[in-house]
């Protein structure tokens, strides 16, 4: 047996150096396959983690709710959409006292997408501002809303409409170059507002398009300088393991005031 296998061994060896054009041409085709299988793994791979990473942005187990149908629209919304009653804050509340499986709930307003924000100092400004009227539980909520520098707005700046702010991490140091924006002023849209914390960036994203240009103030100050803007959207957060049944909670008591389905 080991004589057959010596022979077939040194048969095999005659033939590729035979035909060492077709033996190196297959070599090179096994290992470019193998490549690319390797690269379209490793691809998957960064995609997949990369999805992970937004979606752990938004929290564990969250659901986003919104007056609008969720996803591209080309031209003017349906009329079923555009004859929708606003959200409001005391639907947040329903959410969080109607629903058992939910866990927190939060609301945040903004004007009309058509209306530009500008936040501004002497030393720079920043146009086309992700500009929010937000609850004290609204870095709860989101992952993507951690501190890093300062605090978090609280109720009491809530409660009493305290003209303060928190800046997004890519806006705080164009406004500040030099660093140290706790207890200084910025101006947006012409009104003054102290800076209380910088929020962190959000991690993930595709491609370059994940700049921070969040600037976030109390929800009743919001409201209260913009008294015409009623964009009220809300995201709630489920206990481990019980978004789906959440999602069907939140659908009943949203559809009992005829508002739009919850989108995960």
């Amino acid at each position: 047996m080991a004589q057959a296998h010596g022979e077939n061994l040194k048969q095999a060896m005659d033939t590729l150096r035979s035909h060492k054009l077709r033996s190196a041409l297959t070599v090179f085709g096994v290992v470019l396959g193998v490549s690319v299988i390797m690269l379209v793994a490793a691809l998957i791979t960064g995609f997949d983690n990369t999805v992970q990473d937004m979606v752990k942005q938004f929290g564990a187990d969250t659901a986003f709710v919104s007056k609008w149908d969720q996803g591209m629209h080309g031209g003017d919304r349906p009329l079923e959409e555009r004859q929708r009653k606003p959200l409001t804050v005391e639907d947040a509340k329903a959410l969080r006292e109607l629903c058992p499986a939910v866990k927190n709930v939060t609301a945040f307003l903004q004007t009309n997408w058509q209306q530009s924000h500008t936040v501004r100092t002497k030393s720079g400004e920043v146009t086309a501002i992700d500009f929010r009227g937000v609850q004290a539980n609204f870095g709860q909520v989101y992952a993507n809303a951690s501190t890093v520098e300062g605090r978090f707005l609280a109720d009491g700046d809530d409660q009493h409409r305290e003209k303060v702010v928190m800046l997004g991490e890519n806006v705080s140091p164009v406004l500040f170059p030099e660093g140290h924006p706790i207890g200084k002023d910025v101006f947006i849209d012409g009104s003054a507002y102290t800076v209380v914390g910088v929020v962190e960036k959000p991690k993930g994203g595709f491609g370059g398009g994940d700049e921070d240009r969040r600037v976030l103030i109390p929800y009743n100050t919001f409201a209260k300088i913009y008294p015409a803007a009623d964009e009220v959207n809300m995201r709630f957060q489920a206990y481990d393991g019980l978004l789906d049944q959440s999602v069907d909670q939140a659908t009943e008591v949203l559809r009992r005031s005829e508002y739009a389905v919850p989108g995960v």
